[in-house]
């Protein structure tokens, strides 16, 4: 059964299906999917989990054992298979038809935080769907996204008008996290009940996700170089203390740096584990250590280290300058950057 995320709490409030699977490119709902289902799994008293990571070493004979040994702390369990890349292979493929087609006391949520739509004609798709639930996360197309804000907010206990949701999504750019953010902050500074226009909206958000030192650091991670540029202006039009901007850079590269060093001596998985990255942040991290290059990296820490010296000595016009060319070189495809 095909099942989008809004309407999987209604799902689970009528009781638990045998097979989840959650997958697409849209990490805030994939990771809230996620977190209903085990929510829903300990209050139906799921009382263990078991997390398995099936990158290209996993053997899948395992996932049948899993199943089949018995816990001594509960009767059914939640297993949690983690598929980074939404493609068990045929050796994978085969593992989760099989399991599919018997009959299993726990309950199989499996989590893909890549999808492609290729991959829902393949057979252990059809058979996993025809067991369970697929819910589909894909990104919330512009049109849509003044709507899932306000549903959102509603969600919240707050009303806004047409004309505000339409403000903070064209604001936010089509980021679901930033905007999930939003709502939650709107929520503790006008509560339960409140009804929010477009000029109340605008004071409320003057200096918020958009033109946020961490929301910078996003846009540049993801290779968006012109909505960095802008998101730059911001920070600097909203007198942004140049020191937390350097400071916000330099945590995320040195991140990404010391994955890049770490993944070279184990999988990719066990250095996300020993970097204590959190899940919703792991595939981003992968993918701007793979884009960037170790190289890339180092010079833009060397990069910043001037850029720290600029922003104590109050050279405005330098620092905000340095930082847009350093920022868009980040931002640049691979040999197109200037670092």
């Amino acid at each position: 059964m095909k099942l989008f995320p809004e309407k999987l709490p209604g799902q689970l409030a009528r009781g638990l299906d045998s097979i989840y699977l959650i997958a697409g490119p849209e990490l805030l709902l994939v990771e809230e999917a996620c977190d209903a289902i085990r929510k829903a799994a300990r209050q139906a008293q799921v009382a263990e989990r078991v997390v398995i990571d099936a990158d290209g070493r996993y053997d899948w004979s395992q996932l049948g054992s899993a199943s089949e040994n018995l816990s001594l702390f509960a009767s059914q369990r939640l297993i949690e298979l983690r598929l980074p890349t939404g493609k068990p292979g045929r050796e994978g493929g085969a593992a989760l038809r099989e399991w599919a087609s018997g009959q299993h006391d726990d309950i199989l949520l499996i989590k893909c935080q890549a999808w492609e739509m290729a991959s829902e004609k393949t057979a252990w798709f059809r058979d996993v769907e025809k067991a369970g639930v697929f819910v589909p996360c894909w990104s919330v197309k512009p049109h849509r996204l003044p709507g899932w804000i306000q549903a959102r907010l509603r969600a919240r206990g707050i009303r806004a008008d047409d004309s505000a949701t339409a403000f903070l999504a064209d604001r936010l750019e089509g980021n679901l996290l930033a905007a999930a953010q939003e709502v939650e902050r709107l929520a503790l500074l006008y509560g339960d009940g409140s009804q929010l226009n477009l000029a109340q909206l605008k004071e409320a958000v003057a200096d918020s996700a958009r033109f946020d030192a961490f929301r910078l650091v996003e846009l540049v991670m993801t290779g968006q170089a012109g909505a960095s540029v802008r998101c730059i202006r911001g920070l600097d039009d909203g007198a942004t203390p140049m020191p937390l901007i350097v400071g916000a850079l330099a945590r995320e590269l040195m991140q990404v740096e010391a994955f890049q060093t770490l993944s070279r001596q184990m999988p990719a998985g066990r250095a996300l584990d020993s970097l204590k990255v959190w899940p919703s942040r792991r595939q981003g991290l992968e993918a701007s250590a793979r884009r960037l290059g170790a190289q890339r990296v180092r010079n833009a820490l060397a990069r910043l280290s001037d850029l720290d010296r600029m922003s104590k000595s109050n050279d405005r016009a330098e620092f905000w300058l340095n930082l847009e060319r350093l920022c868009v070189d980040l931002a640049a495809r691979p040999g197109r950057a200037a670092a």
